[in-house]
């Protein structure tokens, strides 16, 4: 965990390949905790790419949010999961406690 401006925060990844398709657009896709229906982050990727295209993105988001879902918001504002995306809590394992050779 880290700190930003007095809030505890940590890393999720978002991973998945993009549909193959024409890259016509970018796409804002929303990072929900489930638990409170909260959006905690945000990513903006291309609508698709002309070949298979992996993606792996680290996000800052609230250390208190739990479960998460990946997606859009339709016209009427429903949230809309993404099926090509993922969301990986969290993003990488860091060690706790001293880490390195030890001395005698």
């Amino acid at each position: 965990m880290s700190y930003i401006a007095g809030f505890a925060v940590m890393e999720v990844a978002v991973r998945g390949v993009l549909p193959i398709g024409d890259t016509t657009e970018n796409v804002p896709y929303f990072i929900l905790d489930t638990a409170k229906s909260a959006i905690v982050g945000q990513v903006i990727l291309p609508k698709a790419a002309k070949r298979s295209l992996a993606v792996a993105v680290t996000v800052k988001v609230p250390a208190a949010a739990g479960s998460f879902a990946i997606g859009t918001f339709d016209d009427g504002g429903n949230f809309q999961a993404c099926s090509f995306l993922r969301v990986e809590s969290p993003a990488f394992e860091r060690p706790d406690g001293a880490v390195g050779p030890s001395g005698r």
